[in-house]
């Protein structure tokens, strides 16, 4: 294989993978985003535990696709984690 064909076969599966990281964590970071506000009417303890889990679990699914396409942790889109959970506050504390 030619040098070329390597680096676009190495793209190719970088994109899978992150892809596939961002649908298997993503839906769950999504749905305890979703969920919390609901869960706040009956008990904002738990609405408050689940949102930290949301939280948590999209920082961690951003920093594991940062890893995956060689990024700093730091890098600005390492912002989009906390994208659910913060929409997610807004429609618990701040509405």
């Amino acid at each position: 294989m030619s040098d070329a064909e390597e680096k676009s076969l190495d793209l190719v599966q970088r994109m899978v993978i992150s892809a596939i990281l961002c649908v298997v964590f993503g839906a769950p970071t999504a749905a305890l985003a979703a969920y919390a506000p609901h869960r706040a009417q009956t008990s904002p303890a738990d609405a408050t535990g689940l949102w930290v889990m949301g939280l948590l679990l999209g920082v961690v699914t951003v920093q594991a696709v940062l890893f995956t396409n060689r990024r700093r942790p730091w890098h600005p889109a390492a912002l989009v984690g906390l994208l659910p959970s913060a929409l997610s506050a807004y429609w618990m504390w701040i509405r």
